[in-house]
């Protein structure tokens, strides 16, 4: 399961899953917690066997966002405002990593999905949500506003006006709803989020490795670009890809009537 002492990790037929393991506290995060999981993102980021990552949480949360309790301490609450910028510039840079991941994540969650944990959620390329996840974005209940970059996951996902209701209000979002506002991409029963995940995780990794990088990259690319030049780095590589071995053997396979086997060069 990993050399970790709040998450779990483990490899499944090279998809990585990474687990929040907390869960006495629903997972609150603290920030040891989302150093590991930092440290297991890289480890999953430069294994070649590994083609996909998915992230979800023991017990019965995703995760309840920052443990409140450790906030409340005397050494925290009323803390300045450089340390606080400190502490958000921490909880961003984890954010941004797995933002970045060049490899597809998928976010399995559910119970409670809260405060810091959102980002992270929304962070990911495709989120499977169980039927009793509630989303929480009730940052403006304890005198905050959104952090990690929640602010703008949050606006890309479901549009400024859905953004701003549900950060003014903190009302919690379920499952259904989360998917009529594409909050969530996949809505599952209870207790099947993480296998569901596991499955979706799968099937991309059959993909060539190389293409589906770029695939991830050329769309992230188009949802800040202007059309020209999200069709420009389309054609450049769309090229590049031409040369490879995965390109050359799904042709192959195809013409041959035969499962391929791509090696990611």
């Amino acid at each position: 399961m990993g050399d970790y002492r709040y998450i779990e990790y483990e490899v499944r037929d090279a998809v990585a899953l990474l687990r929040w393991n907390r869960p006495d506290a629903r997972n609150a995060l603290l920030p040891e917690m989302t150093d590991e999981a930092g440290e297991a993102l890289s480890r999953a980021a430069s294994d070649a066997d590994v083609r996909a990552v998915v992230l979800t949480g023991a017990g019965e949360a995703f995760s309840a966002g920052a443990d409140l309790k450790a906030l409340g301490q005397s050494d925290r609450l009323g803390r300045s405002a450089i340390v606080g910028h400190e502490r958000g510039r921490h909880g961003t840079a984890r954010t941004k990593q797995l933002l970045e991941l060049p490899k597809p994540t998928i976010a399995a969650v559910h119970g409670a999905v809260a405060g810091m944990s959102c980002a992270w959620a929304l962070a990911c390329d495709v989120i499977v949500a169980s039927r009793d996840a509630r989303f929480h974005f009730g940052f403006v209940r304890v005198g905050f506003v959104t952090d990690c970059g929640t602010s703008w996951l949050l606006v890309r996902r479901v549009g400024i006006g859905q953004a701003k209701r549900l950060a003014l209000t903190g009302d919690p979002v379920d499952g259904a709803e989360a998917l009529r506002i594409g909050l969530c991409d996949e809505l599952v029963d209870g207790g099947t989020d993480v296998e569901r995940a596991l499955a979706l995780g799968k099937r991309i990794a059959e993909q060539p490795p190389l293409a589906v990088q770029n695939v991830k990259r050329v769309l992230e690319f188009a949802g800040r670009a202007s059309f020209d030049d999200a069709a420009e780095l389309e054609a450049w590589t769309q090229g590049a890809l031409g040369e490879t071995a995965d390109h050359q053997e799904a042709v192959r396979a195809f013409v041959e009537k035969r499962t391929p086997r791509f090696s990611g060069s």
